[in-house]
């Protein structure tokens, strides 16, 4: 740029205006979307928030931990920390076929952390307010934990309160899982 050419003021805050303009509609069609993280159980599909999943890896050696409650599957060594793992098709009394390789999601960071064992990989899912279902439609006993649920075809997809569940399931408060 030539230190001797005059600014035109105008053509710049055009630019300017082109830009935050653009940024706006980025941000409102993001907005219009309910971003989680999914995960399957069997035939239970469930959601939880994006910023509530801190790993997934495979399923590690578990240690038994005698007089757990049902459902903890036992306990894993993640970077030093013990983190109890959830096996929610013992909890629910769900069909005992798993897969070979199972995965282990961490919900929460330090000693807040909770592994749930899951089938797969889980993915993003995004739905819009017009997917929402009523939890009356839901036919599982985890929906009295559940913050919404999400039509997609022919699926529901759960979206889970994890403060709320593992409160429950291991009898404790918690403030942020």
């Amino acid at each position: 740029m030539n230190p001797d050419q005059p600014i035109d003021i105008d053509a710049l805050k055009a630019q300017v205006d082109a830009e935050i303009a653009a940024r706006l509609l980025i941000e409102a069609d993001y907005a219009r979307y309910i971003q989680r993280r999914g995960f399957c159980i069997g035939d239970l599909k469930l959601l939880v928030p994006l910023d509530s999943t801190s790993e997934v890896l495979e399923m590690p050696p578990l240690f038994r931990l005698p007089g757990a409650p049902a459902g903890v599957r036992g306990l894993a060594n993640r970077h030093g920390r013990v983190v109890p793992v959830m096996d929610l098709s013992v909890l629910f009394e769900m069909s005992p076929d798993r897969p070979a390789n199972s995965w282990l999601l961490i919900c929460g960071r330090g000693d807040e952390a909770v592994g749930i064992a899951i089938d797969g990989l889980p993915e993003r899912k995004s739905f819009v307010q017009e997917d929402e279902v009523g939890l009356s439609e839901v036919e599982h006993p985890i929906a009295s934990y559940a913050r919404a649920a999400y039509r997609d075809g022919q699926d529901i997809w759960i979206d889970i309160d994890t403060n709320e569940f593992f409160g429950k399931v291991f009898h404790v408060e918690t403030d942020a899982v």
